[in-house]
């Protein structure tokens, strides 16, 4: 929490000190109120009405000025929480974004959600409970100590500190209980956020497999554990209630019973009357300590989880990027080249290199197509051209310049990127397509169709370009959300275009007039594709041929198909020998004269 402390700006601390003196305001007249029921109780005794009247006016003023500044108080309090919460919650969520590829998957998915939602809440709500409470508890208790004090009746006064000191050692004991449980309940979260998010997103394996009750299981399992941590801390709390209950109860019993015990038998009809009227006091002033331990407590359990949260806000908010931007970029000094000079990628934590020594250069307007098997590199080779992951040897050019020596956003702006698995944001087919820009006009956003082949389905909609999209575009087929991805880019109208195999849910035939397209109206814009059907990559200028992440061939598809192994099994997979040329030509029949 402490972390988060030092993210208070100068009208937090302003708001804080308000709090303090309001607070002081309070305990004020809550003392005055308990002053003037005493005050009353000692008239009653004496039967004075003008009197009665008299502290009944200032009880009540005092108790109405109380409400005032309990209810600004959370006024502030609320504000105040909700602006640390918010500010906190805005860079979590910028950071996040920041994150590389790699340092995502050292939180997952899920853990960042539950980070970014249920732990702020139960950091904004330990927060708003500390500024309305944390200032009232303690001055209230103190100054009912010093009042308490100064009765002079020192029976009494170690009969309510005996009591006081079982309330600290219960509380203690289930701070103690309750911390480790309140930890297991934040990573259970994690884990119930894993069950639910995997469940949704694959509801289709799932179903297809009649999984259902297979899943079911998995998330019982760590539900029921969740409602066990959840079952026990609720135990905890319950007994704590009553408990506090008895102690109230059992101090007032002791002071009454001792002060029947010093007056007994010693005391006029004065005398018993002014008793009557201290022991009152000193049962209201006893209470008043109760109850600030009370406020106290509601802190105390709030805050072991609250601390868990903000310290797994923390990790995410420390740590240290991977991908960071320089101190002085370098201006491009190229349009739309790339090269790789002998660039080799290792994951976090592997062995060896995923991918190894590979070299390449593509010129402004070329394409270069990659081909091989699964797991061959493929996607961590062109995730090194925006700058998703970082090489680990060697270094990657765009522009004439290393990418590592400009800022991510300028780099990106020169680049659409269509990934292997379309996804749509939640809003409308325009907004979708206009991704890159919101203030896009119109007509760009149909010329990006067009070249997509996307405008005749889109049009086709009663609302057209206005349509609907579910989250994650789950009210379109494969293919037509390929083709709003692809849309996507190239509205943008980037100097380089990558396809993370953008084309495999489209058929052979838009397949060929969407690339017929985009070489046609962007002829100048370089394209990096992956694919898996040699169709596809044909027409590339260059071909780099992947085999266990290094190049085993580079060039062009007539090359390759004759002299790389690896390419033309590939190759010969998809298409006859005929229609790759590789059949013997039958000699020429003889003609006669």
């Amino acid at each position: 929490m402490g972390y988060l402390f030092k993210k208070f700006t100068a009208w937090n601390w302003i708001s804080i000190f308000v709090i303090v003196l309001l607070t002081l305001v309070q305990v004020y007249f809550t003392m005055a109120v308990v002053a003037c029921v005493n005050e009353l109780m000692s008239v009653v005794q004496r039967g004075i009405v003008d009197e009665i009247w008299k502290n009944g006016f200032w009880m009540i003023l005092s108790a109405l000025l109380l409400a005032i500044a309990q209810t600004v108080i959370s006024i502030i309090a609320s504000a105040t929480a909700s602006s640390i919460v918010t500010r906190t919650r805005n860079e979590l969520y910028q950071k996040i974004n920041a994150l590389s590829l790699a340092d995502m998957a050292g939180f997952s998915t899920e853990s960042l959600i539950t980070r970014t939602t249920n732990d702020i809440q139960n950091v904004h709500l330990a927060f708003l409970t500390a500024l309305r409470t944390v200032f009232v508890a303690p001055i209230t208790m103190v100054w009912s100590i010093i009042l308490l004090v100064q009765t002079g009746v020192a029976e009494l006064t170690i009969g309510t500190i005996i009591w006081l000191v079982l309330l600290v050692v219960a509380v203690i004991f289930l701070i103690l209980l309750v911390i480790p449980k309140y930890k297991a309940v934040q990573r259970l979260t994690d884990a119930l956020n894993v069950a639910s998010r995997e469940n949704l997103t694959g509801i289709r394996v799932v179903r297809a497999f009649n999984a259902e009750r297979y899943q079911e299981e998995k998330f019982e399992k760590v539900n029921v554990e969740f409602t066990k941590k959840q079952i026990f801390v609720a135990k905890a709390l319950a007994f704590f209630t009553p408990f506090v209950m008895f102690v109230m109860m059992g101090l007032t019993l002791t002071i009454l019973w001792i002060a029947c015990i010093i007056l007994h038998g010693n005391a006029t009809m004065e005398q018993a009357t002014a008793a009557f009227a201290a022991t009152n006091s000193f049962v209201m002033l006893a209470s008043q300590i109760v109850m600030g331990f009370i406020l106290l407590i509601s802190i105390i359990l709030l805050w072991p989880r609250a601390t868990v949260s903000a310290r797994r806000i923390r990790e995410v908010l420390t740590h240290l990027e991977s991908i960071v931007d320089p101190e002085n970029p370098e201006e491009f000094k190229e349009e739309g080249t790339i090269e790789f000079r002998d660039v080799g990628y290792a994951y976090p934590g592997a062995d060896k290199e995923s991918v190894s020594h590979i070299s390449f250069k593509v010129k402004k307007g070329e394409t270069i197509a990659f081909i091989g098997a699964t797991g061959s590199g493929k996607t961590t080779i062109i995730n090194m051209i925006p700058r998703f992951a970082d090489a680990t040897t060697g270094e990657v050019f765009v522009d004439g310049v290393n990418v590592k020596n400009v800022r991510q956003e300028d780099l990106r702006n020169k680049i659409g990127y269509t990934p292997q698995r379309g996804f749509l944001f939640k809003g409308n087919i325009r907004e979708n397509i206009a991704f890159s820009n919101p203030e896009m006009t119109m007509q760009d956003v149909k010329k990006a169709a067009d070249i997509a082949c996307a405008s005749e389905f889109v049009e086709s909609k009663r609302e057209q370009y206005e349509s609907e999209v579910a989250q994650g575009g789950t009210n379109f087929s494969g293919g037509q959300k390929q083709r709003l991805c692809i849309a996507r880019s190239v509205a943008k109208f980037p100097e380089i275009l990558i396809f993370d195999d953008s084309f495999s849910a489209l058929d052979y035939r838009t397949d060929k007039v969407v690339r017929q397209n985009i070489k046609e109206s962007m002829p100048g814009v370089t394209r990096v594709i992956i694919a898996q059907r040699v169709g596809t990559i044909m027409d590339a200028d260059q071909i780099v041929v992947l085999d266990k992440g290094e190049m085993v061939g580079l060039g062009k598809h007539e090359d390759l198909v004759r002299n790389c192994p690896v390419y033309q099994e590939i190759a010969l997979s998809q298409l006859s020998k005929e229609e790759l040329g590789l059949a013997p030509k039958q000699a020429a029949a003889k003609g006669g004269n």
